[in-house]
């Protein structure tokens, strides 16, 4: 008559049986971690279950690759022994519990427990065992050295978890070894994200880097043009691609607006903004976002008037502080603006002989006043008002009349500037 074991359903009801010399002389010199990946694998081993390294790892919280440092280091305490898949010690591996009491003190072996550490990994159904063998082979080639057991193991995980196939995986190699980022943590979330995107071959992942590096370049020169040495961040880099894709700018409009934040306590907000509001502009123009708006007369008028009142003030601040240190100055022009108005009286009524004599007056008090300023490291016209064109003093208006031909075109591409500013401002 044959007997048959009953088979606990419920993996929480059976019983696990730990050898006493494990707990006495393993497990206190053992990581936490180890000693949770030995006793959860030999419990699924002994109700002859099998539980993959992802599950393992989901279960007791931590990595699959502390999941392998776990089964080296029992290796090498001879806890355990490694069976490889592929039969040449380069693939994966079951794992056999070793009988410790049989170990350090003989007697009649118990029957070998043994897990399978990943069930799920099954090399063949992705390609055969030559085609990996041969890409172990290959990427050794690229790397200039021999992956270690590690290096194998985080392979298998690209092949099984991110279902990367050979070309995508040596794709990866090559990048990363052009970049000299030889980290295989970084390799491997390089083919997850690639692999999450569909990008399955060498072409599509040609096309992708050559899109993504130019946004790279993108980024980073438009960082530079902020001020910025970082590298952007996801948002910054989220809004610039706004700019450029679903807004339409070109490079030399997005710099052109970089170029107005100078001084700005948040440049890259401003620079949105900015551009913002010449896309609205532009489509109430219906012309192209990259194509200068036009300013009309009026604004150019406005322009004119602006350069003037700021020649003026500026003016005008020069001169109180050149009466702060200066009170003759101060007395001298009180002087020259009443002799100024008798003067005009004097010529109105034709009285000549006052003209001159005021004339000759106000030529002495400009003399006096120049005298003094030069005294004191001053320029003669240094109170005088600095309009931007000579020629119209920031009128527009040429001598004999009609616009001005010597800044007309360059007050035009400032008032440009100045009218986008001025709509940002207003936001």
């Amino acid at each position: 008559m044959n007997y048959i074991k009953p088979k606990v359903s419920d993996l929480n009801m059976a019983d696990l049986t730990v050898e006493n010399i494990f707990i006495n002389e393993y497990m206190p010199e053992a990581d936490g971690d180890f000693v949770k990946v030995y006793l959860l694998a030999r419990l699924y081993a002994e109700t002859e279950r099998s539980i993959s390294d992802v599950e393992m790892a989901r279960q007791l919280g931590i990595s699959k690759d502390r999941i392998l440092e776990a089964w080296n280091y029992w290796e090498e305490w001879g806890a355990i022994k490694k069976h490889y898949l592929g039969g040449d010690g380069r693939l994966d591996f079951a794992v056999e519990f070793v009988n410790l009491k049989e170990m350090l003190y003989g007697g009649d072996a118990d029957e070998p427990v043994l897990i399978d550490t990943d069930p799920e990994i099954k090399v063949k159904p992705v390609f055969g065992n030559e085609d990996i063998n041969s890409l172990m082979e290959q990427i050794e080639k690229k790397l200039g050295r021999t992956l270690s057991t590690t290096d194998l193991q985080a392979i298998i995980n690209w092949i099984e978890d991110y279902k990367a196939t050979p070309e995508v995986i040596l794709k990866a190699v090559d990048y990363c070894t052009a970049k000299n980022k030889m980290s295989f943590r970084y390799m491997g979330s390089l083919i997850e994200g690639w692999t999450s995107q569909g990008l399955n071959t060498a072409d599509k992942i040609d096309d992708y880097l050559e899109e993504f590096d130019q946004k790279f370049s993108r980024y980073k020169r438009v960082m530079r043009a902020l001020g910025y040495s970082k590298e952007a961040s996801e948002e910054e880099k989220r809004i610039m691609d706004v700019w450029f894709d679903e807004l339409g700018f070109n490079m030399d409009k997005v710099l052109e607006a970089c170029s107005k934040s100078a001084g700005i306590n948040n440049p890259f907000l401003y620079v949105n903004g900015v551009l913002k509001n010449w896309k609205k502009d532009a489509t109430q123009d219906n012309r192209d976002v990259n194509d200068k708006k036009p300013v009309s007369n009026a604004v150019l008028k406005d322009y004119y008037s602006y350069l003037r009142e700021k020649a003026d003030r500026e003016a005008e601040e020069r001169r109180n502080k050149i009466y702060s240190e200066i009170p003759k100055i101060k007395e001298i022009d009180e002087k020259m603006k009443v002799i100024g108005s008798k003067l005009a009286r004097a010529y109105s009524v034709g009285d000549t002989e006052e003209g001159g004599r005021l004339a000759a007056e106000l030529e002495q008090l400009n003399e006096d006043r120049a005298f003094y300023l030069a005294e004191h490291d001053y320029d003669m016209d240094y109170t005088d008002p600095k309009y931007a064109c000579q020629e119209c003093s920031d009128t527009g208006i040429a001598e004999m009349g009609g616009p001005c031909p010597v800044c007309r075109e360059q007050r035009r591409m400032e008032a440009e500037i100045w009218q986008a500013e001025r709509e940002t401002s207003e936001t």
